[in-house]
C-alpha cells in the first residue's frame, strides 16, 4: 500500500493517543479515587447525623426510660406515662367533665341585620365587638358569624348558624372549656331600629352547654378533690396525663390506673442506637476508600474507645452492652433486663446523663459533625483536589490536542512529499 493513501488525521490520532495515554491513566485514577471518597464521605455525614440525631433525643429530651401506664377503664379514663413519671397505682373518680360554654340566640330566617349597633361578647373577662356597620348591606346572622370569627381580636368564641323551618339559630361556642371560659353578650343598637331584634334575642339567649371544670377524686378513702378547666390532666400527678373521657354515676368504682417501668420499652430504645452504631461501623469498615481512609478509621476508633469507659464506675457489659470477636456491638437481654429491675436510675445516669456513654460518644463526634466541622474541612479538601484534577485534565486536553495538530501538519506534509516523489518516480518507469 503507497503511503499516500493512508489518512494523516488517523496517524495523528493513533500517536497521539499512544503519548497522552499514561497521563490519562494518572489523572483518571486520580479523579476516581477522589470522586469516589467524597461520595462515600457525604454517606458517612448522613450517617453521623442520624447517630448524633439519636443521641440528642437520648440525652436532651430524655427518652430513654420507659414507663407503661394501664387503666381498667379507658372508656372513662385514658393515661399515658412519661420517662419522669414513678411507678405507682391510683384510684380515680371522674365526677365531671370540663365543657366549653354554648349559647343558641334565635332569628328569623328571613331577617336581615340592622345596618349599624355594636355586638359584644366577652369571655372569661375579655371583650370584643362587631361593628355592623362595617358589614355590606343586606347581611344576615351568617355574615355576623363570618365577622365573628374573622375579628382580629376574637377573644376566644367560635361562631356558626343552625336554620330549623324559618328559624335561624347563632350558636356560640368558646374555644376553651372551664368554668371561668364563659361568654357574655351586649348589643348597643344603633340608629336602626331593626336592631331591637337582636336585642331581643340577646335578652332571650339559650344556654345550650354551660362553662364548667372537670371534678376528679384522687384516693379510695380521703380522695383529693382536682379540678380542671381541660379534660387533659398534665400536672396532677408528675410525668402523668390523664385523658378524661366520660363522667361517672355516683354508684360507679373508681378507675383504677397502674404505673411502671416499661424495661422492654427500653431495649427496643437501646436496639436503634445499637443497630445505628453497628450500621455506621459497618459503612466504614466495608466501603474501602473509607476504611484505608485516617479520618474515617479515627471517627471508628473513637466511638469504639467510647465504650471502654466505667460510668458510675461500672462497664457496660455488665449491663448487658458488650461486642462480639467481629466487633459488633450487642445487647445481653437479660443481663440488660436484670439491671434495668436492680436499678433503672442508674442505668439512665451511665448512658444519657452528661457523663454517660451517649454524651461522651456525642462530644467525641462534635469536632466532625458540627457545621463547619472537620467533616466540612474533609469535603472541601477533597472537591479542591476533584476540582484540581479537572483542571489538570482540561490542560493536558489542551496540550494534547496541539500535539495533535504537530502530528497532523507532519503526516500531511509527508504525504505531500511521498506523493512528489511517487510521481516523479513513475516518469523513469
Amino acid at each position: 500500500m503507497a503511503f499516500s493513501s493512508i489518512d494523516p488525521a488517523y496517524l495523528a490520532q493513533q500517536y497521539t493517543q499512544i503519548e497522552r495515554a499514561s497521563k490519562d491513566e494518572v489523572l483518571k485514577a486520580q479523579q476516581n479515587r477522589f470522586s469516589t471518597l467524597l461520595a462515600s464521605y457525604k454517606k458517612l455525614e448522613t450517617s453521623l447525623g442520624s447517630m448524633r440525631d439519636l443521641l440528642t433525643g437520648f440525652t436532651t429530651n430524655n427518652e430513654l426510660l420507659s414507663n407503661a401506664a394501664t387503666s381498667s377503664a379507658d372508656t372513662v379514663l385514658g393515661v399515658t406515662a412519661g420517662s419522669t413519671a414513678v411507678a405507682g397505682n391510683y384510684e380515680i373518680f371522674v365526677q365531671q367533665l370540663a365543657q366549653n360554654h354554648q349559647l343558641s340566640l334565635t332569628f328569623n330566617s328571613a331577617d336581615l341585620l340592622p345596618a349599624d349597633g355594636q355586638f359584644e361578647l366577652t369571655v372569661a373577662g375579655d371583650s370584643f365587638a362587631v361593628d355592623l356597620s362595617t358589614l355590606a348591606a343586606g347581611s344576615d346572622i351568617a355574615d355576623l358569624a363570618t365577622a365573628i370569627n374573622n375579628a382580629a381580636d376574637n377573644s376566644g368564641v367560635q361562631a356558626t348558624v343552625m336554620r330549623s323551618g324559618a328559624l335561624s339559630y347563632l350558636v356560640l361556642t368558646t374555644k376553651e372549656s372551664g368554668a371561668a371560659n364563659t361568654i357574655s353578650l351586649n348589643f348597643v343598637p344603633g340608629a336602626d331600629n331593626s336592631g331591637a331584634d337582636i336585642s331581643g334575642a340577646v335578652a332571650s339567649a339559650t344556654e345550650l352547654k354551660t362553662a364548667q371544670d372537670a371534678i376528679i377524686k384522687v384516693g379510695a378513702q380521703n380522695p383529693i378533690t382536682v379540678t380542671s378547666s381541660s379534660n387533659t390532666l398534665t400536672d396532677v400527678i408528675d410525668g402523668v396525663t390523664l385523658d378524661l373521657k366520660q363522667a361517672q354515676a355516683l354508684a360507679d368504682q373508681p378507675v383504677k390506673i397502674s404505673i411502671s417501668q416499661d424495661p422492654k420499652a427500653v431495649e427496643e430504645k437501646l436496639k436503634k442506637f445499637v443497630e445505628s452504631y453497628n450500621s455506621l461501623l459497618k459503612q466504614i469498615n466495608s466501603d474501602t476508600s473509607l476504611s484505608t481512609d485516617s479520618m474515617a478509621r479515627s471517627i471508628a476508633n473513637q466511638m469504639r474507645q467510647s465504650f471502654q469507659q466505667l460510668y458510675e464506675g461500672t462497664p457496660l457489659t455488665e449491663i448487658g452492652m458488650k461486642f462480639d470477636r467481629n466487633g459488633v456491638l450487642l445487647i445481653d437481654s437479660s443481663k440488660m433486663q436484670k439491671a434495668l429491675a436492680a436499678d433503672p436510675a442508674k442505668i439512665e445516669k451511665m448512658l444519657v446523663s452528661d457523663t454517660g456513654l451517649f454524651s461522651n460518644i456525642q462530644d467525641r463526634l462534635e469536632p466532625y459533625t458540627q457545621r463547619f466541622g472537620l467533616m466540612s474541612d474533609k469535603q472541601q479538601t477533597l472537591q479542591a483536589s476533584l476540582d484540581l484534577v479537572t483542571t489538570k485534565q482540561k490542560r493536558h486536553d489542551y496540550s494534547m490536542e496541539l500535539v495533535y495538530k504537530r502530528y497532523l501538519a507532519q503526516f500531511t506534509q509527508m504525504q505531500v512529499t511521498i506523493a512528489q516523489l511517487e510521481s516523479s518516480m513513475a516518469n523513469f518507469g
